[in-house]
């Protein structure tokens, strides 16, 4: 009987023991899982969940804390332009980076796919600071380090805001980009604007349908024979209510709201009808020239567009000119040379836009088929004044000419600009000396009566 009770007894205690071991598994497993919920797998710091829930906490302990989001600018053009490798090493340098700079109680966290958040009690800007220093020192491959920007957006806790707001605040600040800058901090005044801009992009779309977009040309104009070769389509919006609203107000809405690529595509097919509407009236046949967007350039198949375009509306190839910037044709050489060069067999002129601001080299100007060149307004605008403009005017005309390229000079806007500009070499010029963007009715009737008189 009492071996029984004694085995009994310490079979009991092995069953507690047990019981006791499983129930601490159970409790760490859950507390594993737990913190695998929590963690984002890329970066391991916080995911989103993770932050919000060790934010809460943070603050109900009081201190003065700011939230600081770093945002990954362009994630999805890098991915796109360079593979998701050099993506994937870009979120490493900005985990890395953050993860560095913070203090004791500071939270860090991955709170969105190209957001990093920083919850800290060192002041904003200096821990931004802080970031850019450290993300530069990581970041050591030249190439790697030019296509690599962020924002950050910055928001202080006042004792009153929860974590979600206060992340709401800063994400604010990323969505509006007050002045340009790359760092901004919250104020009351962004809730209203970003009302206001809210409601200019769903009127951007209203525009679309309703036909509220217009295009304006501006023409292109021959130093030999002062006829017009050429015309640059640019958009109008006529607003119903706001009446005209010029592009610099709402392009870049257009652009951080994506809708840039759909104007884009309803700009190069209008412009196209056009030259082809006017050579049916027996105009003198001009080239049209329409502007390329980056998200264009980067995010749609531009070979189509363009194919879609001339099929569409019948018109010849060579009457179509597509322009690009400097610093867009220089992001990615190699799917510049390749898109472009699709284009440019269909028999479309390709043009480098604003020459003289951005970084290209004589090797990629060789390489990529341009056919114009045009030099920028910045320089054209002190020609007479500046001899280093004048110089480095007529070193870029020299060598679009040994490229066999056309030269344009935009922003011409005095007669003594236009006589230089002739002296040196250039072959075509555009500026309101000549002509303002005018509605495609009053092109017309310029079309007819050359503007011989203006070249001297």
């Amino acid at each position: 009987m009492e071996t029984a009770i004694i085995l009994f007894g310490a079979l009991s205690v092995a069953l507690l023991g047990a019981l006791a071991f499983a129930v601490y598994t159970i409790r760490k497993l859950k507390e594993a899982e737990k913190r695998s919920v929590e963690t984002d797998e890329m970066s391991g710091l916080l995911n989103r969940d993770g932050f919000m829930h060790a934010g809460r906490l943070a603050l109900e302990r009081g201190g003065d804390m700011s939230l600081v989001i770093f945002d990954v600018d362009k994630l999805g053009l890098i991915n796109t332009l360079f593979g998701t490798d050099r993506g994937d090493d870009v979120i490493g340098a900005f985990a890395v980076a953050i993860n560095e700079i913070k203090c004791a109680g500071d939270i860090v966290g991955r709170v969105n796919t190209d957001d990093f958040a920083l919850l800290t009690g060192m002041e904003p800007h200096i821990a931004a600071e802080c970031f850019e220093r450290k993300l530069r020192e990581i970041i050591t491959d030249k190439d790697m380090s030019e296509q690599v920007n962020y924002f950050a957006g910055i928001s202080r806790y006042d004792g009153h805001d929860d974590i979600y707001t206060l992340y709401n605040k800063a994400n604010l600040c990323l969505l509006m980009h007050p002045d340009g800058s790359r760092v901004s901090e919250f104020t009351p005044d962004m809730e209203s604007r970003m009302v206001e801009n809210e409601l200019l992009r769903s009127e951007m779309l209203d525009a679309l349908k309703l036909g509220q977009f217009e295009l304006y040309y501006q023409p292109k104009v021959s130093f030999k024979t002062g006829d017009i070769l050429g015309v640059e389509a640019l958009i109008r919006w006529h607003h119903p209510v706001k009446g005209f609203i010029p592009p610099c107000d709402f392009i870049p809405l257009a652009e951080q709201f994506a809708i840039i690529t759909k104007i884009d595509e309803w700009g190069l097919i209008t412009a196209c009808r056009q030259c082809k509407q006017w050579q049916d009236m027996g105009l003198p046949p001009v080239k049209v020239s329409v502007n390329m967007s980056q998200a264009q350039f980067a995010r749609t198949d531009v070979y189509a567009s363009v194919t879609k375009a001339l099929e569409v509306t019948g018109l010849e190839p060579k009457y179509l000119e597509i322009e690009v910037t400097e610093t867009m044709a220089m992001t990615d050489v190699d799917r510049t040379v390749d898109v472009l060069g699709r284009i440019h067999e269909l028999g479309v002129s390709i043009s480098m836009d604003d020459f003289g601001t951005g970084y290209s080299s004589l090797a990629s100007l060789k390489t990529i088929p341009f056919d114009v060149l045009k030099i920028d307004r910045s320089l054209v605008c002190d020609l007479n004044e500046n001899d280093t403009s004048r110089r480095i005017t007529g070193a870029i005309v020299a060598m679009g000419k040994a490229l066999r390229m056309v030269v344009l000079a935009e922003g011409v806007e005095t007669n003594e600009q236009s006589k230089l500009l002739g002296e040196i070499g250039c072959d075509l010029a555009q500026g309101y000396y000549f002509s303002k963007p005018l509605p495609a009715s009053e092109i017309e009737a310029m079309l007819i009566l050359p503007l011989n008189s203006k070249i001297v």
